[in-house]
């Protein structure tokens, strides 16, 4: 199966489901203590015009893959902008492993010492990551189309004990929360579910504007995400949650599925979702490593295992809630760098590239 837009945009939708359904309440429900909607839009709008001034970006280059641009002397690009990207990917699969082995020790495992979770996580996004991009869309496919029926029906059923009293007021109270950091910590948080697009393989010419114009949906993903917690237990219920959204399906009572609760269903399909994620990432991690010291393929996937058992045991020093947090907050310089400097380059290509032909 070749890489077509549709399976660009279920890779797309699945990781940032995966992402956003943990992350996401939380970081909302701390930033305000109403008028969440605002943060929601803002957060929504900034995710789609980066992904916009990507995608436009993108479209000026004949080939997807900005590593095939990056010129005979590499090692400027590489210190200025690869080496931080790679360090952004890093601490970003640190928190992830971490954060998913948190929830999988409270959904299913508690009993599983984390560090085994851990392991069992990262294990299996390295294998996906040793493979083909190709491979990684074609698993994401058949998961896509095993999954999305329920997916969707959790979505509809998640506003089933909604109280909509909740919802008020919806008026905002202060703006001063555009400084702080709960905001601040979720701005761009999911930027790094949209990298893989400067990464794919050659011979593909994506479609952007149907990308872009999918890429709206994520709004109303926010919006389910972070009101559906609120509607049912309210703000300050729902505030003191770890996951808000999880324990919130807990409440709908189903007798139709194999699974006891929504929350096993939901749940097993956003632990699913995440490997992808991070199989993703290491698999990019794998291009820029290669890319960079201009290796064999056999060398940067051993490198790329050894990077892997350093990130293990990084993450297996995080040792609470609030150090998953605490390390959240420090990838901010990163990823804000991260993403302006890629940005930078793809449009230095688009603009070398004219003045060549």
């Amino acid at each position: 199966m070749k890489i077509n837009n549709l399976l660009i945009i279920l890779f797309f939708f699945i990781t940032n489901v995966g992402v956003m359904f943990l992350l996401y309440p939380t970081l909302i429900l701390d930033t305000v203590d109403n008028g969440h909607w605002l943060v929601v839009l803002l957060h929504g709008f900034s995710h789609i015009i980066i992904l916009g001034v990507l995608l436009v970006g993108l479209s000026k280059l004949k080939e997807p893959n900005i590593l095939r641009y990056v010129p005979k002397n590499r090692w400027i690009i590489s210190v200025a902008i690869f080496v931080p990207l790679a360090l952004f990917i890093i601490g970003t699969v640190i928190v992830s492993i971490r954060t998913y082995a948190e929830f999988t020790t409270v959904l299913f495992l508690n009993q599983t010492p984390i560090l085994y979770v851990m392991i069992i996580f990262i294990a299996t996004a390295t294998y996906i990551g040793l493979g083909s991009m190709e491979s990684i869309f074609r698993t994401t496919f058949l998961i896509a189309a095993a999954s999305s029926f329920f997916i969707l029906i959790i979505f509809i059923l998640s506003f089933l004990n909604a109280r909509w009293y909740n919802l008020f007021p919806i008026k905002v109270d202060r703006i001063d929360f555009l400084f702080e950091m709960p905001f601040i910590t979720g701005f761009l948080i999911l930027t790094p579910t949209f990298l893989f697009l400067a990464f794919l393989p050659k011979g593909k010419k994506m479609d952007v504007k149907s990308i872009f114009w999918f890429a709206w949906f994520i709004i109303p993903l926010i919006f389910i995400a972070a009101y559906s917690p609120m509607l049912v237990f309210g703000y300050e219920a729902a505030q003191n949650f770890t996951f808000p959204y999880i324990e919130m399906l807990a409440t709908v009572d189903i007798q139709w599925s194999i699974f006891e609760t929504l929350t096993s269903l939901f749940g097993l399909s956003l632990l699913i979702y995440a490997t992808l994620f991070l199989g993703m990432l290491l698999h990019i991690l794998r291009m820029l490593y290669q890319s960079v010291f201009q290796t064999g393929s056999l060398h940067a996937s051993i490198a790329l295992v050894v990077m892997v058992i350093v990130i293990t045991l990084t993450a297996n020093m995080i040792s609470t809630w609030d150090e998953v947090q605490n390390h959240i907050a420090w990838l901010i310089p990163f990823r804000f760098y991260s993403i302006i400097s890629l940005l930078i380059f793809i449009f230095w290509i688009g603009r070398r590239e004219k003045h060549e032909a």
